[in-house]
C-alpha cells in the first residue's frame, strides 16, 4: 500500500469533481431560458448516463493495459471540452451530443481513478480510503456547486466556460504529480465489451457480484430520481435562482462528507458490511419517502437531510465489497460496476423527468421504493466472496 499515492489521487478526484459539478446549478436555467420542455431534466442526465454505461468497462478495461494516468488526463480534458459545447449550444441535437460526450469522458477519469485507488491500497485497508475517496467527492461537489451557482448568477454559459479553463488546468496538474501504477503490461488491449451483450449471468442473484450489481443499480436509481430532479425543483417549483441550488447541493455535500470522514470507518471497523449496508438502505428508503409526504418544510428538510446521510454510507461499502472480487482486473471490475451505476442514472433520470408533471415530489418517492427494494434483495441473501466463481459469472 502506497499512502502517497493515494493522498495524490484523492486531492486529484477532489479538484476534478469540484470542477465536474459546477454545471449543476445552472443546468435548470440553461433549460428554462431555452423554452425546453420540463422531462429534459431527466434527458439530459440520462443522456450522459448512457454513454458512462457504454464507456465505463471499455475504458476500464484499456487502463488495465496501458496505465491509469492516461486515461485520467483524457477524461478530464474531453469532459472540459465537451462542457463547453454544452453550455453554449443552442440546438436540441447538439445539446444532446455534448451530453453523450460528457458523460463518455467523465466515466474514463472516475473509473480510472477508482482502480487507482484499489492499485494502490491493501484489502483491509480498501474500505476506509474508498470512503476516503467519497468524502472528497461530497466535499467536491459541495465547493463545485458554491462556484458554479457563483459564477452562474452572471449568466449560466460563464460557468460552462470556466468548467472548461479549470478542467484543463486539472489535466495539467494530474500530468506533473501523478504517478502511474501499471507496469509490465503487454499484448493487446482486450476491450470489455461484455455489457453491450445482455445476459441473465450478468445479474445472476447466486453470485456476489450479482447482487451487488443490483443493488449498485437500485441505489443509483434513488439517488439520481433525488440528484436529477432537485435542482429543478428548486427552481421551477420554488422559485429560488442558481445561488440557493449551490447552496443546497453544498449542505448535502457536507453531510456526505462527515458520514464518509468520520462515520463510514467508525462502522468498517466495528460492524459487518452487509449489516451496515442493509440498515443504511432501510432509513433512506423510509426518510425520504416521509420527507416527500410532509408538508412541514422544517420535518421535511429533516428528513432529506438523513435521507443524504444514509446513501453517503452505501456506496463505499459496496465499492469495497465489489473490489474484493478483483484480481488483477481492477480497472474491468470497477467499469463494470460504472455500467451498472449508469444504467441506474438512465433508468432514475428518465422515470424522474417524465412523472415529474404528474406529480413533482415522485421521483422522491421513487428513489425510496428503490432503496426499500435494494434492502430486500440484500436481506434475503448471503454475500459469498468466492473470487473467481464470481468472476466467471460476469466475463
Amino acid at each position: 500500500m502506497d499512502k502517497s499515492k493515494i493522498k495524490i489521487i484523492i486531492f486529484i478526484n477532489f479538484i476534478t469533481l469540484a470542477t465536474f459539478n459546477m454545471a449543476h446549478p445552472v443546468t435548470p436555467t440553461l433549460i428554462n431560458e431555452l423554452r425546453l420542455p420540463s422531462y429534459m431534466f431527466g434527458v439530459l442526465y440520462s443522456t450522459m448516463a448512457v454513454a458512462q454505461f457504454v464507456m465505463a468497462p471499455i475504458w476500464g478495461s484499456m487502463s488495465d493495459i496501458k496505465g491509469r494516468k492516461l486515461f485520467l488526463i483524457i477524461g478530464v480534458v474531453g469532459y472540459g471540452i465537451s462542457q463547453l459545447g454544452f453550455g453554449y449550444a443552442q440546438s436540441t441535437s447538439l445539446i444532446l451530443l455534448f451530453r453523450i460526450l460528457a458523460g463518455a469522458f467523465s466515466v474514463g477519469f472516475i473509473t480510472a481513478s477508482t482502480a487507482y485507488i484499489s492499485d494502490v491500497s491493501s484489502k483491509e485497508e480498501r474500505v476506509k480510503y474508498m470512503a476516503y475517496n467519497t468524502a472528497a467527492f461530497s466535499i467536491a461537489s459541495s465547493v463545485g456547486a458554491l462556484l458554479g451557482g457563483s459564477i452562474g448568477s452572471l449568466g449560466y454559459k460563464y460557468a460552462f466556460l470556466w468548467q472548461c479553463i479549470l478542467s484543463m488546468i486539472v489535466a495539467g496538474v494530474i500530468y506533473i504529480v501523478v504517478k502511474e501504477t501499471i507496469y509490465e503490461r503487454s499484448g493487446k488491449i482486450k476491450i470489455y465489451l461484455h455489457h453491450l451483450k445482455p445476459s441473465k449471468k450478468s445479474i445472476d442473484l447466486r453470485s456476489t457480484i450479482g447482487i451487488m450489481m443490483i443493488v449498485m443499480t437500485l441505489v443509483t436509481i434513488a439517488t439520481t430520481s433525488y440528484n436529477s430532479t432537485i435542482n429543478y425543483y428548486v427552481e421551477s417549483v420554488l422559485n429560488m435562482p442558481t445561488t440557493v441550488n449551490g447552496m443546497i447541493m453544498a449542505v448535502a455535500g457536507v453531510i456526505a462528507l462527515i458520514m464518509n470522514l468520520f462515520v463510514n470507518p467508525y462502522l468498517g471497523k466495528r460492524f459487518d458490511e452487509k449489516k451496515s449496508i442493509v440498515i443504511a438502505l432501510s432509513v433512506a428508503g423510509l426518510t425520504i419517502i416521509i420527507a416527500s409526504l410532509s408538508s412541514n418544510m422544517i420535518i421535511a428538510l429533516g428528513f432529506l437531510s438523513i435521507f443524504i446521510a444514509s446513501t453517503a454510507l452505501v456506496t463505499p461499502i459496496q465499492q469495497s465489497i465489489v473490489s474484493k472480487l478483483a484480481k488483477n482486473n481492477y480497472g474491468e471490475i470497477m467499469g463494470i460496476q460504472g455500467s451498472f451505476k449508469a444504467l441506474g442514472m438512465v433508468t432514475g433520470s428518465l422515470l424522474s423527468g417524465f412523472i415529474f408533471d404528474y406529480g413533482n415530489k415522485l421521483p422522491f418517492i421513487l428513489g425510496g421504493i428503490c432503496c426499500i427494494v435494494a434492502f430486500i434483495v440484500l436481506s434475503k441473501t448471503t454475500l459469498d466472496y468466492v473470487i473467481e466463481r464470481d468472476r466467471r459469472d460476469i466475463i
